[in-house]
């Protein structure tokens, strides 16, 4: 969109922690395209990190994973801390950009005056639903990162969106690294959280080691190494360039979530030249076609998802003619695609707010 320079934002995108998530990701990358058309762009990060327990945790994590990603580093506006929200730090015409429940209803205790306030909803908050349900039902202007979160907020809410803003994906990042003839594995993203569904993730991976004892598994995770889950290699907190070997050495890359936001693990292996499964959770159903691009198998059904899998990786022809419809995919999803929508729709409420 852009409009003239007399025309540009104050945006200020509120994230639920100073993690290294997907979220966190994605803000960075529309906060810099956001910058890089002359807008005001900054970062506040709630302070997660207040015990003393969780300042050691997260300083081991730095000190031993020094190489992983910090997304925050790329950012090139500015980033606080809060505890609370200060309504003295906003302008009455800044748009303050909500990622989560808890930020959300951090931003509602700002008095109405200040600031033009948006939610922009990531997924299904399954751990916080009461507190998800009060952020909704705050009659904010609503954006969604999928499709299918439009019917469960409306369901819920009764109140409409204004409309779809998808993540993106960086192909100067994530494209096939390693010659065909070097991808003999079988791989998936592995979570503790409820949403990432781990027991079923562990379930595939150990029938999938019964039905191919020699093909390679690979998982790889913020988190820590499942327990008890052998012959799979593990790696936490890759970097991007560890992230795109893994991805390329695989045939087929497999998501197990209950619940998904958009699902980025996904487009990522899409556009690193993998075949795709997915649990029909929600954010995949905007990127798959089911058999044209990927397969979508129920939420639970670990039988059918270890079936296609092993379809797709003893049947070259299929695989091959689904990763050619999948790179097309991937290439569709453009931060740049992405981040013109995002200040579409933000200039569509601050027009509305200031008439």
């Amino acid at each position: 969109m852009n409009k003239g320079t007399d025309d540009k934002l104050k945006i200020t995108f509120l994230l639920p922690s100073t993690g290294i998530g997907g979220g966190t990701r994605a803000i960075v990358r529309f906060g810099n395209k956001l910058i890089e058309w002359d807008h005001k762009v900054r970062i506040f990060c709630r302070n997660d990190i207040r015990r003393l327990r969780d300042r050691i945790r997260k300083t081991y994590i730095r000190l031993v994973y020094s190489r992983a990603p910090n997304w925050f580093n790329q950012f090139r506006g500015g980033i606080s801390v809060y505890d609370e929200l200060n309504p003295d730090v906003f302008a009455p015409d800044e748009l303050i950009v909500s990622m989560c429940a808890q930020t959300t209803l951090d931003m509602a205790s700002l008095p109405d005056e200040v600031g033009i306030k948006v939610l922009y909803c990531h997924g299904v908050e399954i751990e916080n639903w009461d507190r998800m349900l009060r952020g909704w039902q705050l009659p904010f202007p609503k954006i969604v990162v999928s499709s299918h979160l439009i019917n469960i907020i409306k369901k819920e809410t009764g109140q409409n969106i204004l409309g779809v803003v998808p993540d993106g994906i960086d192909q100067s990042e994530y494209f096939p690294s390693v010659r065909e003839t070097q991808r003999h594995g079988i791989g998936s993203i592995f979570g503790w959280s409820q949403s990432k569904n781990p027991s079923d993730i562990i379930r595939v991976m150990k029938m999938l080691r019964e039905r191919l004892p020699d093909v390679p598994l690979y998982l790889f995770s913020s988190g820590k190494k499942p327990p008890g889950l052998r012959g799979v290699s593990f790696t936490r907190l890759p970097t991007v360039l560890q992230a795109r070997e893994i991805y390329s050495r695989c045939k087929v890359w497999f998501l197990a979530s209950t619940k998904e936001g958009f699902g980025m693990p996904i487009l990522e292996a899409m556009a690193c030249g993998c075949a795709v499964v997915s649990t029909n959770s929600g954010g995949p159903k905007d990127t798959i076609q089911d058999g044209v691009n990927g397969y979508l198998v129920d939420v639970g059904n670990t039988g059918a998802m270890v079936h296609k899998i092993v379809t797709l990786y003893e049947n070259d022809e299929e695989r091959k003619r689904f990763c050619t419809n999948a790179m097309k995919t991937a290439q569709e999803f453009t931060w740049t695609n992405a981040a013109d929508k995002l200040e579409g729709y933000l200039y569509s409420i601050y027009d509305d707010k200031i008439s």
